[in-house]
Formats: C-alpha cells, structure tokens, sequence
C-alpha cells in the first residue's frame, strides 16, 4: 500500500503537476553549508543546491559529505541499518522545497522526522504494485528514496530493477531518484560497492534514468560538516577507507531523468 505520513492511504484522483523552475543538485560547492548551519537547515530563504550549471565530463561528479554525528540525536544500536539524523535532513533540504513530495521506498524513520519537520509531505510506499495510487498527490515529488540492499519494509523482497521501475513511473524532469547502497569493504564479508553498483548501474539505465552524481556520506563524531565537490574517485575511496572507528558510510547514488512519463 501507499501510506501517508499520518497512515491515511491516497485516494484522489488528480495528477501531480510539475514545478517549473527547479533542476536537481550537482557538484557545486554549497554556499549553505557551515558547522553552526541547524538553525538555518530548514529555511527556505537559505541558497540551495538547485541549479542548470552540470559538470561536463566523461565521469560522474563526486561529492564527498562528512557529516557531524554530535547533533543531539540518540544513537541506533544498528547505525548503518537507518539513515543518520543529519544526513536525512539534508537531503530533504537540498532536492526539496516547502511543499513538495518525498516518497520513501524503505520506512527511514529519520527520512520521515525530516521530511515532515520540514512542511514537505512524506509518503511511505511498501509495495511497488501500488504506485498508481500516487495519482492522488497534486504537490510536486521532488524526491524518491530508496536503500539497497532494502532495509525496513517488505520492498526487501523486491528486485531493484523494479524499484527503479516504479521510480521512473512517478518522476518528472524535476524529480531527483537516490539509491542509497550500503557495502562491506574489499575483502570483508558481504557484497562490495563495485558488485553493487555492476548490477545497479545497468538496471537503472534499463529504467532509462540518468546517472548525474555521487555522493560519499560518512557519519562520525568529528567536529562539524565537511562537504568536498569536485573529488577525485582517490578522494572518495580515501573518505571511505578513512572514516572515524565510531562511524560509517554509505554511498548515494542520485538518478535524473530528462522526461516526464507523468502527463
């Protein structure tokens, strides 16, 4: 079913409609970001990261994110299995607007507090067959999350060609897609981000999703945000293999697409 935030399924029958003017974040450095930026994460007056200017290159942009875990928030017994506070929130912050949709392929408890903290809508989807319920949503979906290997709701048991599926059939020019892929390091048990991304790679293309950007989170109990533009895949492997022995790191992968399948 499809769920809203406060548990009550979708059943108008109006379109969404797309909002004129936004494009999806890149790779240039953020004029927002600062150690003391709290305050102002959810102000919608603050400089975001939407604009036309892309990275002309032959590779994806990477940007690398080291993300402060001393902000308050009680710590999970399992970090890696939910989003961390901070970067929910910024997520929400950079590919969204007051207003706008959030759909959650995976019940991200931090995902949600963010999204509805901020008076964007959050909409929980828990079986891929039901998307045509989404109809009902007359605000723009700006943002579609979605974790691999699947966490926290019976998306566990769908294949990720079908989640990229369902993505595309809900996206617009304006909608920003992230895979957020959690992998063991080379050489460790479990799957690799490399075997990840073989497979993902090419499913998302099969979807006919674009490819714009990654993005290395790493959570910690270091002093403050950092955020990198420009990294060199050197960098990125470097912030992987680097980050604090009390934190962690996942690896977003942010889809586009240049066409509207919802008319």
């Amino acid at each position: 079913m499809v769920y809203t935030a406060g548990g009550r399924p979708l059943v108008d029958a109006n379109t969404v409609v797309q909002r004129g003017g936004q494009t999806r974040m890149n790779a240039q450095p953020d004029p927002a970001a600062s150690p003391g930026a709290d305050a102002r994460l959810f102000d919608d007056g603050v400089p975001m990261q939407h604009d036309d200017a892309r990275v002309v290159t032959d590779d994806i942009p990477i940007a690398v994110w080291r993300l402060t875990a001393r902000d308050g928030s009680a710590p999970t017994a399992d970090p890696g299995a939910v989003l961390a506070p901070r970067l929910a929130r910024r997520l929400v912050l950079v590919y969204t607007r007051h207003g706008d949709v959030v759909i959650d392929f995976d019940g991200d408890p931090h995902l949600q507090t963010a999204t509805t903290d901020a008076s964007r809508s959050y909409v929980l989807i828990t079986d891929t067959s039901k998307i045509a319920e989404l109809d009902g949503i007359t605000a723009p979906i700006s943002l579609i999350v979605l974790r691999w290997p699947p966490r926290n709701t019976v998306a566990a048991a769908a294949d990720f060609r079908d989640l990229f599926a369902a993505c595309r059939l809900i996206m617009t020019a304006e909608t920003s897609a992230i895979a957020i892929v959690s992998s063991s390091a080379p050489g460790q048990p479990g799957t690799t981000y490399a075997e990840h991304i073989a497979e993902l790679l090419p499913a998302a293309r099969a979807a006919d999703l674009t490819h714009v950007l990654q993005i290395v989170a790493v959570t910690g109990q270091h002093d403050g945000d950092e955020f990198l533009y420009y990294a060199t895949p050197t960098e990125a492997e470097a912030a992987r293999q680097r980050q604090p022995a009390d934190g962690y790191h996942v690896d977003l992968l942010v889809f586009a697409s240049e066409s509207d399948r919802r008319d």
